[in-house]
């Protein structure tokens, strides 16, 4: 059984980023990021296709969290792909300024890939 790793606490420790890394290539290691709610112990959010690793989170107040992603293998969008979750409000900001529910934000991320691939 895999480790997860906690990529990063909210300031106030509700919310933290946490992944079980895994190795999808020869040292390539990806970061799959979860935000649970530790109050009650939910999933915020979380990525259906494992492909889709965390390299940096940043809390910008208690409920707000950049996340900068990547996909692997990369070849789409090389420098990643930046999306801030509003945590509390269960909404995404994505691209330039887009807010979307986080239930699509999936979707939407990959949309963007296919516009840079």
């Amino acid at each position: 059984m895999s480790e997860i790793e906690i990529l990063s606490l909210s300031p106030d420790g509700r919310y933290k980023v946490q992944a079980t890394p895994w190795e999808a290539g020869n040292t390539h290691w990806l970061f799959p990021p979860q935000i649970i709610d530790t109050q009650n112990a939910s999933v915020v959010f979380a990525f259906e296709d494992r492909l889709w690793s965390a390299d940096r989170t940043t809390w910008s107040s208690p409920t707000r969290v950049e996340l900068k992603l990547r996909k692997y293998p990369g070849h789409c969008a090389p420098q990643g792909l930046t999306v801030i979750i509003e945590c509390a409000l269960r909404i995404a900001e994505y691209g330039a300024g887009t807010h979307i529910e986080l239930a699509r934000l999936e979707s939407a991320l990959e949309g963007m890939l296919d516009l840079l691939g």
